[in-house]
């Protein structure tokens, strides 16, 4: 596959890094050839993982659903493996989280941070009085406020970002704007 697990980088800690699952997942049968894991197994547990970074909202009936499905299918392959604690809670526990966050869940990765980074550097750069320390900061501080609100975030406009085809069976987790169009579209034909 051509990717170096659990490798020590100098200076960066080790290789593992959000590249390395994309392959990993990307390339099911080969991973599954190379670790022994079921096939089915990590199909599954990559569906999981695409729709919480999807940034879409997730359905949390179907998700949760699904991830018990993953969660038995784990058991019964691997049960004399513990399940690891980050799993147990993504498979058991994910679902709750998603029903009650404020944002979609992939809004909260570390991806979005470093967006917050990107943010920040241009707040400071080119949204602030530069006067003094006080009014730069100040300045700073409305801008990441008024970006961070989730009233505010929820009514904004985000650019597309070109992205490759979700698969079938992660579009079936999550909402998308077709489903909302397809459910006001409902109503307007029941009020006629």
């Amino acid at each position: 596959m051509g990717i170096k697990v659990d490798k020590i980088v100098q200076g960066q800690g080790i290789s593992n890094t959000g590249n390395v699952a994309r392959r990993f997942f990307k390339n099911a049968e080969m991973s599954s050839k190379i670790t022994g894991v079921d096939l089915n197994l990590i199909k599954k547990l990559g569906d999981i993982l695409i729709a919480i970074s999807s940034g879409y909202e997730i359905n949390f009936e179907s998700f949760d659903e699904y991830c018990k499905e993953t969660a038995e299918l784990y058991i019964e392959l691997y049960n004399w493996y513990r399940m690891p604690p980050s799993m147990h809670k993504m498979l058991l526990h994910g679902s709750i989280v998603i029903k009650h966050a404020l944002v979609p869940i992939g809004l909260l990765s570390e991806e979005a941070q470093e967006a917050c980074n990107k943010n920040y550097k241009n707040f400071r750069e080119n949204h602030t009085r530069k006067t003094s320390r006080l009014s730069t900061n100040t300045d700073l501080m409305h801008a990441l406020l008024i970006s961070s609100d989730p009233v505010i975030y929820s009514k904004r406009k985000i650019l597309k970002t070109p992205f490759t085809e979700l698969p079938s069976s992660v579009k079936q987790l999550i909402i998308t704007d077709n489903d909302e169009e397809t459910e006001d579209s409902d109503v307007c034909s029941d009020s006629e």
